[in-house]
């Protein structure tokens, strides 16, 4: 890939340097637009597959993105320098990292009963003092 490729595709199709206005986003798809997505659905269904997911959990995280690249490239002539799957599979990748980091972050829930992680099958309960000794 030439040097210049790379800025474009940093440029146009990851959305690093073009910001569209808050309202494009939010407006729905043109019957046009619509009709593209509806066509080419089977990138989304490819794309999660391809990347080992379910895609029952994953669908919903990128659905979304995937729509606004319809969006983009009906709305960025540039962007059709690119084929659609480029656009679309880096911004369905941009918002499976998103969620996986977002994901990372929230607090894991552990039952008492489990062995604390690097102890020889100490359970979380056996840290709890009894009431008594209290």
């Amino acid at each position: 890939m030439y040097n210049d490729e790379r800025k474009f595709i940093k440029r146009y199709v990851a959305g690093g340097g073009v910001r569209l206005p808050k309202s494009f986003y939010e407006r729905p798809l043109t019957p046009k637009e619509a009709q593209f997505a509806t066509d080419n659905i089977n990138i989304v269904w490819w794309y999660l597959d391809q990347q080992g997911l379910d895609r029952a959990e994953w669908f919903d995280v990128v659905i979304f993105r995937y729509l606004i690249s319809v969006k983009r490239w009906f709305a960025l002539p540039d962007l059709q320098k690119v084929k659609f799957v480029t656009v679309a599979c880096n911004a369905m990748r941009s918002a499976i990292g998103n969620e996986r980091r977002k994901r990372a972050k929230e607090p894991q829930a552990v039952s008492l009963y489990e062995p604390i992680p690097g102890t020889e099958d100490l359970l979380y309960i056996d840290t709890i003092a009894a009431p008594e000794i209290l």
